[in-house]
């Protein structure tokens, strides 16, 4: 008898193990679902999958809705990993967990998003995803680098919402809560890209991201990246200890004749590549400079102006002892003169761009 339960138990937990949780709903070319076992099935229209399954997509699309009512849109050339399903229908909740590898996979919320949201770990080589009830596309290129867009949500009556969701890696996290909002996580260990609104429409979101890059989404990379090329040159040369300087060893060094010096320990390459990272912060800090006319961004010490860079705005921000507060935003398509009273401080003709617009502002307490 014990043996006979054993055995029943046994046969129960394996065909649990292999119970299909969804099915291809629709393909269109080529494709492919690998099984735990290593067994592969030609994609096709009503066949089952099941957890650990591995989605790959030739010249062609696939989409699956699990039992849950979740669908995913796999498109061309890509790669989707089911790593954990698990579905309670009487209550809804449950845990479901992804993996983008490569190429376009398009993620719609079912109900475990819905009531067990903390159970839904979506991810790809570089990002972890929060989902919070929504839409939103996964781009993965072939080094791993993840571009996330916020899709909108819609029933079948048309009506369409836009939900939330968090994007993270090791180095920090961005929220995207408007349509067609996108982020980029190069690497683990890169912060995500601060989110920009992306001109595309939806029926465009598929591999074509992988080989160019919405212009948003380029150009805001490109900010970045010379915003902390330019952060660099941010040092404060007159840090240095003119005594910490042995000038016997540099009265040394100038004597010394081509044979001491080993020309294979020199390392070019790492030379110009300096030169031109440093050519390059140089011609971005001007471009900065001129853009704001010369103001730096961050505080000024002597005049207490907060001046930021926040695209598509400038912010212009004082605050005085007395709890006096201004802070404009300002368009940056648009050049200001700002003149300012506030309380005993007087501050004319701070000039950002040009003399097309002028603000006064008195301030008292």
């Amino acid at each position: 008898m014990n043996t006979f339960l054993l055995l029943l138990c046994s046969f129960v937990l394996t065909v649990k193990a292999y119970a299909s949780i969804g099915n291809v709903i629709l393909h269109e070319g080529s494709g492919e679902i690998q099984r735990t076992d290593g067994e592969q099935s030609v994609t096709e229209i009503d066949l089952d999958v099941f957890s650990y399954d591995i989605v790959r997509t030739g010249n062609g699309k696939t989409a699956i809705e699990f039992v849950d009512e979740t669908r995913v849109d796999v498109t061309q050339h890509s790669k989707l990993v089911i790593d954990d399903f698990v579905y309670d229908p009487a209550s809804g909740t449950g845990k479901l967990s992804l993996k983008a590898s490569l190429g376009t996979v398009r993620y719609a919320s079912g109900q475990i998003a819905k009531n067990s949201k903390q159970n839904v770990l979506i991810q790809t080589p570089t990002a972890t995803i929060g989902v919070r009830g929504t839409d939103f596309a996964m781009t993965v290129d072939e080094i791993g680098s993840s571009t996330i867009i916020l899709l909108p949500s819609c029933n079948t009556n048309g009506q369409c919402y836009v939900g939330e969701i968090s994007v993270e890696s090791d180095a920090g996290q961005v929220i995207l809560n408007q349509a067609f909002q996108a982020t980029v996580v190069d690497t683990v260990a890169s912060v995500p890209m601060r989110p920009v609104i992306i001109n595309l429409e939806e029926d465009l979101i598929n591999n074509l991201l992988i080989i160019r890059r919405p212009k948003e989404i380029q150009e805001q990379l490109t900010t970045e990246a010379y915003k902390a090329i330019a952060n660099a040159l941010d040092i404060d040369f007159l840090e240095f200890d003119e005594l910490n300087v042995d000038a016997l060893q540099e009265d040394l060094e100038q004597w010394a004749t081509g044979l001491d010096i080993d020309f294979l320990e020199q390392n070019f390459l790492v030379d110009i590549l300096k030169q031109i990272n440093e050519e390059l912060a140089r011609q971005m800090r001007s471009e900065f400079d001129k853009k704001g006319q010369g103001k730096r961004f961050g505080q000024d010490p002597e005049t207490g102006i907060i001046f930021l860079d926040e695209d598509p705005h400038f912010v212009w921000i004082r605050e005085d002892a007395g709890g006096n507060y201004i802070e404009l935003r300002l368009d940056k398509n648009n050049t200001y003169i700002i003149n300012v009273q506030q309380q005993d401080y007087e501050i004319i003709d701070y000039t950002i761009g040009g003399q097309e617009n002028v603000i006064n502002i008195l301030q008292n307490q």
